[in-house]
């Protein structure tokens, strides 16, 4: 369940606690206030199940300045009487549709952050590459920035918003620019002229490519719509498959264009280009199975 804050002009909380009400609202508190100019409202806080955050909030799109404050963990209402407890507490549904979607939006940040993040990640795969050690190359995944806009890119596709989808894609393609610029410019400065196993390896596309991606983005997609109760696995760990099936190639782009290696830079480009299609595809069927579609009254763009 999540808790929600409301307050409407003055004489309208009896509908917003009316409408709650209906849709199984617990732990409602009604009040009196005043907003930030001195207007007289009413206010109410509840604890709602996810899935009626939505239809609430469009039940009571028509209220004029309507504010509502969406707290985005998980709370556990307790109400008499006290042995049910137990019940009480395991309501562990996905997320909202329109919280997956806030949280997506929001996700969309700084830009010097996330490139500082993909330029890190260039310098990691850069030395694992050149090394020869894998364990490196785990480390790239780690800091790697690209389960974010690779999320984000399925989430629009899932609504068909066009305009989250450029921007998903332009922050996916810049940090994919920035680690292949970092690889490559430390190849040139120390002159590397030989390829290591691990780049040959890397350079390999199998018959079973695509399988990686496209469980890399079930498992973001599973792991974004998921209560944080009832997800099993951790937002990180998921991250990183997302980034395992695009840092290797990335960096190998940025190494074997300053070696001359044109045959490896279009096995691994074309494996950054199956990796997108494979997490998009699947991370969009994922979300519209938890029912993410185009429309919504707040949400109406898509």
């Amino acid at each position: 369940m999540r808790q929600i804050m409301i307050h409407a002009p003055r004489g309208r909380g009896k509908e917003i606690l009316a409408a709650a009400t209906a849709r199984g609202a617990v732990n409602v508190a009604a009040m009196e206030g005043r907003d930030a100019k001195g207007g007289a409202v009413d206010l109410l806080m509840l604890s709602l199940s996810n899935h009626e955050i939505g239809p609430l909030l469009d039940a009571l799109e028509h209220l004029p300045d309507l504010h509502a404050t969406l707290a985005p963990q998980g709370v556990l209402p307790l109400r008499p009487p006290a042995e049910e407890a137990a019940e009480q507490v395991q309501d562990v549904a996905s997320r909202s549709p329109l919280e997956i979607v806030l949280g997506g939006l929001q996700s969309v940040g700084s830009w010097k952050g996330f490139l500082g993040y993909a330029a890190s990640a260039g310098v990691v795969v850069w030395a694992g590459l050149f090394t020869n050690t894998v364990y490196l190359l785990t480390a790239a995944m780690l800091i790697a920035p690209f389960a974010g806009p690779a999320m984000n890119a399925a989430l629009a596709t899932a609504r068909g918003d066009a305009v989250l989808l450029g921007r998903a894609v332009g922050r996916y393609f810049a940090a994919l620019a920035t680690t292949i610029l970092v690889a490559g410019l430390l190849t040139l400065v120390l002159g590397q002229q030989v390829s290591t196993e691990l780049m040959v390896a890397t350079s390999m596309v199998s018959s079973v490519a695509i399988l990686l991606p496209l469980m890399a983005g079930a498992a973001g997609a599973l792991n974004l719509c998921q209560s944080e109760r009832s997800s099993l696995v951790s937002g990180a760990a998921t991250g990183m498959l997302v980034a395992a099936s695009l840092a290797p190639p990335a960096g190998l782009v940025g190494i074997g264009a300053v070696m001359g290696e044109w045959g490896m830079v279009r096995s691994a480009f074309f494996l950054l280009l199956l990796q997108l299609a494979g997490i998009n595809l699947a991370g969009a069927v994922v979300f519209r199975l938890f029912g993410l579609k185009p429309g919504g009254t707040r949400l109406a763009r898509g």
